[in-house]
């Protein structure tokens, strides 16, 4: 079962990249198609669309990050092994959904704005939260561990 469950959230985790990777292209291939006029950083909508995709990167990579370690510190008292798969699986989910989403508006922003460096910027940050959701057999092992309450908590 947890062979499954990690090659289930492989595919999340992989499909993020392919997200990424499309909404690129597709961005990239407006502006050279000249379907699309780039948009300037400093006009008013290309100001929203930065605070967007910044507001974004700032809410959704810790709360993915931190609801995903919330719930797996409840799973990990769980008795029911079947539950606490399942759980994990859920809560794993999430988590590669909400980090890596901003790389996927960022990367889109990045060519529609022209080559705008702060995109860039933004989509390299949530590429490392990304990094760090990858799945494995030991990762889930690791955060599923039930915590020693004596152990100092940071």
């Amino acid at each position: 079962m947890e062979q499954k469950i990690i090659r289930t959230l492989n595919v999340y985790y992989y499909a993020a990249m392919i997200l990424t990777l499309l909404s690129g292209t597709v961005a990239y291939f407006l502006i050279m198609k000249e379907y699309v006029r780039p948009i300037d950083s400093l006009s008013t909508f290309g100001q929203i669309l930065q605070y967007i995709v910044i507001f974004d990167a700032l809410i959704t990579i810790p709360l993915g990050l931190y609801l995903c370690k919330k719930q797996c510190s409840k799973l990990s008292v769980l008795e029911d092994e079947q539950e606490k798969l399942l759980g994990y699986e859920k809560a794993a989910k999430l988590r590669i959904v909400l980090v890596s989403n901003t790389m996927v508006f960022a990367i889109a922003a990045f060519y529609l704005m022209g080559a705008y460096q702060s995109m860039l910027w933004v989509a390299a940050v949530s590429a490392i939260g990304w990094h760090f959701s990858k799945p494995s057999l030991r990762k889930m092992e690791l955060e599923l561990q039930p915590k020693d309450p004596n152990l100092e908590n940071y």
